[in-house]
């Protein structure tokens, strides 16, 4: 998928909902100027307005950086690339477009150790270069990254939290599913793509992903059918 459609679709996905209507044609309420040619025949020049409020959302990407993301291997065309280099890419395109749509965003990286490379009030444009420099340990402590997305999370206003996991792997099997349960009792939805893996033992809300030039359709595909 394209970026400019991605872009496309996302601000879809992602627009605040809030609108307004009114009701026309009564009694009182606010004068409808609209209605004043019916003066003479009508007594019913008056609407209301009601507001509806929208849903907004806030989403944290969670990005693995461990060592065998940067295994290289040819794709169809021939060319060689590795894991990071399209997860980067991916994860670039979403943050571009969820800014667009004006949905919080913030990354969060993780080998041996937990990063926070994109707090929330940083502005996008920021973190892609540092996005192109990122290197990474042989370690993968995707539990605590999970949880440091989750509790960034729980403090956000935002009635809609989504933590979206791009791996190639699993680390910490049971803690990190313990806590993607425990996120969703909470209200946070866990979507985890598996890069060449199935992930679904831990991310039950999730898609495996076996050729990486699918990685950015079979990822947005999966954040639009999870919200």
């Amino acid at each position: 998928m394209t970026t400019a459609k991605l872009r496309y679709e996302e601000n879809r996905l992602f627009e605040n909902t809030a609108g307004e209507s009114f009701e026309r044609n009564l009694k009182n309420g606010r004068l409808n100027v609209r209605a004043l040619t019916r003066h003479t025949i009508s007594d019913r020049l008056f609407q209301k307005r009601y507001e509806t409020e929208g849903v907004d959302s806030a989403v944290t990407i969670v990005l693995d950086c461990s060592g065998s993301m940067y295994d290289t291997f040819k794709m169809k065309d021939g060319t060689v690339t590795c894991r990071m280099a399209q997860a980067v890419k991916v994860c670039s395109a979403l943050l571009q477009t969820l800014s667009c749509a004006q949905v919080a965003t913030s990354v969060v990286t993780y080998d041996d150790h937990t990063s926070v490379l994109k707090p929330w009030h940083m502005n996008y444009r920021k973190v892609l270069p540092m996005l192109e420099c990122m290197g990474g340990e042989q370690g993968s402590n995707d539990y605590h990254a999970v949880m440091t997305a989750h509790q960034m999370l729980y403090a956000r206003p935002e009635q809609r939290k989504v933590c979206f996991v791009l791996t190639d792997g699993m680390g910490n099997f049971m803690a990190t599913r313990e806590q993607v349960q425990s996120g969703a009792r909470l209200g946070v939805t866990t979507i985890g793509i598996g890069i060449n893996e199935d992930v679904s033992s831990v991310y039950p809300n999730s898609v495996r992903v076996n050729a990486i030039e699918d990685l950015g359709t079979m990822t947005f595909g999966k954040l639009k059918m999870a919200v």
